[in-house]
């Protein structure tokens, strides 16, 4: 393996170890102390990474997943402490050719689609084109957040209403029963009429969220139908979305 290639697949993850968190004690204190410090003190690149590093590969690497010129900074402090300069040049040429690539309107929809950051890396013609696709991918996002949000909004109205029915029924077996006094009644009555006025309100509003929720779906199959109008495919299932939740009917709720 050439030492390119190598570079490659060098890991410059600053992930913690996967650990199993106790709930509480001062050992969670503890753990959760460690990985902060861990995480505040973590550099962009190893000491290994530092010795084999060819600088067009690292900033390619940069350039590909959008970051900024500026990690190039973290990149000299963290090699400084091993004898190793950054080579400016070729990681200026190397990210500006990774950003090709990061920069494609495809990748735009993918990064918009995903909510993922943008970074303002982009410049010229392909800014344009890697904006077109953010947009786009963050339409579809936006509507897909939208239909979510209102279908944990009408799970939260059923859960209401069946309280309220069970509550309903209470009363009403109260007011039936022979074990009753003549006060016991009168107060279940009062109550039978205050829940049923309340329940009246519940179904109503749901009634409106289900309405929403259809002109929301319509929304997001249109957005969607946009998206692969422009050429962005059902990758990950994405736009599978739409069809998933449709093909839910009723058991949407």
């Amino acid at each position: 393996m050439n030492e390119r290639a190598h570079t490659l697949m060098l890991s410059a993850s600053c992930s913690p170890p996967q650990q199993t968190w106790p709930k509480k004690g001062l050992a969670a204190v503890i753990l959760l102390a460690s990985a902060a410090l861990l995480l505040q003190g973590c550099a962009t690149l190893s000491e290994d990474e530092c010795l084999a590093a060819d600088w067009w590969i690292i900033g390619h690497k940069d350039g590909s997943e959008g970051e900024p010129f500026a990690l190039l900074a973290e990149h000299h402090e963290a090699c400084a402490e091993h004898g190793i300069k950054p080579d400016r040049t070729a990681y200026a040429e190397g990210r500006q050719s990774g950003l090709q690539t990061y920069c494609s309107r495809f990748n735009g929809y993918r990064v918009g689609r995903n909510n993922s950051r943008y970074r303002g890396v982009c410049t010229g013609p392909l800014k344009e084109s890697f904006l077109a696709g953010f947009r786009r991918g963050k339409e579809v996002r936006e509507m897909e957040m939208a239909v979510w949000a209102i279908k944990q909004d009408r799970r939260k109205l059923r859960k209401k209403i069946r309280k309220l029915e069970e509550k309903l029924e209470a009363q009403r077996a109260r007011f039936e029963s022979d074990e009753s006094s003549p006060d016991d009644r009168e107060d279940a009555w009062a109550r039978i009429g205050e829940f049923e006025y309340e329940l009246e309100k519940l179904d109503l509003e749901y009634e409106e969220s289900g309405t929403r929720q259809a002109d929301v779906l319509l929304r997001l199959e249109e957005a969607t139908g946009r998206a692969r109008n422009d050429g962005y495919s059902d990758d990950g299932g994405y736009l599978q979305t739409y069809r998933d939740l449709k093909d839910l009917g009723d058991a949407f709720d």
